[in-house]
C-alpha cells in the first residue's frame, strides 16, 4: 500500500482544519495506508519538502485541530506556472511524490486550487505515476460550480448575519440623533453570496430597513442613494451589505486596495467598497454614516463556526478519502442536497476538469428586482447552512485556541529554486 499526502491552498475558512480532520480520521478508519503526511504552505511547500508525518498523530491533537480556525497546515496562494515554461515544478513534484512513496494527494481548496489539483493530476498520469489526486472542496466565497454550497461559506455568512444584527440594534438605538447608515463589506470578489447573508437579520427585524449589494449587479449610485433617502425617511435609519468587488455598469470597481505584479499575473486585492459607499451617503445627504470591513474575520472566527458547515467540512475531507478508496482520480467530491426539511445532504464526485476555475455565481432569482435586496428563496437557501453552534473551550477568559506545532520531517532531497 501507498502513503497519503495532505495540503491546504487558498484563503483558509473557520472550518478548512475540519476537514483535514476528516482525511486523517477516515484514512485511519480504513487502516490501508501506511504513512499519512501533510504539506506545510500547500503545492509550495511541497516543492520545499516541507512535511508533516501525522501518522502518529494523537487524539488530544487532533481535537485541538477540529476546533482550531485558520490554516493548521498554512495554506497557500501559488500557482504552478505552465508545464512549457517550468517542466521542472511538475518534475519536483513527481520526485517527492516517489520518494516519499505517495500514492493519494488530498489538494483542499477552492477553485483556483482545483486548477493546480488538475494540474498535477494530468502530470502524474502522463508520466504513468500511480497517484490519485482528490479535491476537498472549501471557499468561503461559495462559488464552487456544480455544488449546492460550498463547506466554509455556512460559517462565514453565520459570522456576517450575527456582526451585522449586532451593528443594526446599534444604529438603531443611535439613528435619532447620531448614525443614520451604517454600511458593511463582506468578501466576494466575483460573487455576492456572502453578501446576501445580512438578509438573514429580517428574520429577527421583520421591517428592517435594508439594501443589499452583491456583485452580481452593477451598482447604480442614483438609485441606491435614492433607496437609502426612501429607508431614512421611513424608518430613521438605513444599514447595507456589500460585496467588496462590486462595480458599475462599465465594469469599474468601486474600491481596489492594491495590485499586485507577481508571476507575470496582475493580483488585485479588493477592500474599501464600504468606506467608499458611507462616504458616497455623507456627502450626499450630510448626515452622520459609519463603516465596517471585517476583512479575515468574516472567515476565521471560531465564536460563529454553524454547526452545519462543520459537519459538511469534515464530510468534505472524508468523503475525498472514499473516494480515493474506491480508485477515484481527478475529481472533487461536493455538496448535494437531498433533503430540504430537514435539511440534508451527501457527496457527489465531478471531475476536477468540470469544477476548475468556474463560478457559481447568485442566481438572478435569489435578488430582487432592483438589485438591493434578496427574495424569500435566498433567505430559504441560507437558514439552514448557518444552524447550530458548536461549543468553545475558553482559557484565561479566551478561546482556547492555541496554535499546534508540528515537527517536520528531515528534508532527504535537493534544494529547489521555485
Amino acid at each position: 500500500m501507498h502513503n497519503a499526502l495532505y495540503a491546504q491552498a487558498g484563503g483558509i475558512t473557520s472550518v478548512i482544519n475540519a476537514s483535514a480532520a476528516g482525511v486523517i480520521e477516515t484514512l485511519r478508519s480504513y487502516g490501508q495506508t501506511p504513512r499519512i503526511y501533510a504539506a506545510i504552505n500547500g503545492i509550495e511547500g511541497l516543492l520545499d519538502e516541507k512535511l508533516v508525518d501525522l501518522t502518529n498523530i494523537s487524539e488530544t491533537t487532533l481535537e485541538r485541530l477540529k476546533r482550531l480556525p485558520g490554516g493548521a497546515f498554512q495554506a497557500c496562494r501559488f500557482d504552478l506556472d505552465t508545464i512549457e515554461n517550468r517542466p521542472d515544478q511538475y518534475e519536483r513534484l513527481l520526485q517527492i511524490f516517489s520518494h516519499y512513496d505517495i500514492g493519494t494527494f488530498f489538494y483542499n481548496g477552492g477553485n483556483g486550487s482545483m486548477l493546480t489539483a488538475q494540474k498535477v493530476a494530468d502530470y502524474c498520469q502522463s508520466k504513468g505515476y500511480p497517484l490519485r489526486c482528490i479535491g476537498v472542496a472549501k471557499t468561503i466565497d461559495n462559488d464552487l460550480a456544480l455544488s449546492h454550497c460550498s463547506p466554509g461559506f455556512g460559517s462565514a455568512a453565520k459570522f456576517l448575519a450575527s456582526h451585522f444584527l449586532q451593528a443594526t440594534l446599534d444604529v438603531q438605538s443611535m439613528s435619532a440623533s447620531s448614525t443614520k447608515f451604517f454600511v458593511m463589506e463582506a468578501m466576494g470578489r466575483n460573487v455576492g453570496w456572502l453578501a446576501l447573508s445580512a438578509g438573514l437579520v429580517k428574520d429577527v427585524i421583520a421591517d428592517l430597513p435594508l439594501i443589499i449589494l452583491p456583485a452580481e449587479r452593477a451598482f447604480d449610485e442614483s438609485a441606491f442613494l435614492a433607496r437609502v433617502t426612501d429607508l431614512i425617511n421611513s424608518h430613521g435609519y438605513c444599514v447595507c451589505m456589500a460585496s467588496e468587488g462590486l462595480r458599475d455598469a462599465n465594469g469599474k470597481s468601486l474600491a481596489v486596495a492594491r495590485e499586485e505584479h507577481a508571476n507575470g499575473k496582475v493580483y488585485t486585492q479588493y477592500g474599501g467598497v464600504a468606506q467608499k459607499l458611507a462616504q458616497q451617503v455623507e456627502h450626499a445627504l450630510n448626515i452622520k454614516t459609519h463603516s465596517a470591513n471585517p476583512d479575515y474575520l468574516q472567515r476565521s472566527s471560531a465564536l460563529c463556526v454553524s454547526a452545519t458547515d462543520w459537519q459538511m467540512a469534515y464530510e468534505a475531507g472524508a468523503a475525498a478519502v472514499h473516494a480515493a478508496h474506491k480508485g477515484e482520480h481527478g475529481i472533487l467530491p461536493l455538496v448535494q442536497k437531498t433533503q430540504d426539511t430537514p435539511f440534508r445532504w451527501h457527496f457527489e464526485n465531478f471531475a476536477l476538469a468540470d469544477v476548475a476555475e468556474l463560478e457559481a455565481r447568485v442566481p438572478d432569482h435569489f435578488l430582487t428586482a432592483d438589485g438591493m435586496d434578496i427574495t424569500e428563496q435566498a433567505l430559504e437557501y441560507l437558514r439552514p447552512l448557518v444552524k447550530g453552534e458548536r461549543d468553545m473551550k475558553w482559557h484565561d477568559g479566551l478561546p482556547d485556541l492555541r496554535p499546534i506545532t508540528w515537527t517536520q520531517v528531515e528534508k532527504k532531497l535537493p534544494d529547489f529554486k521555485k
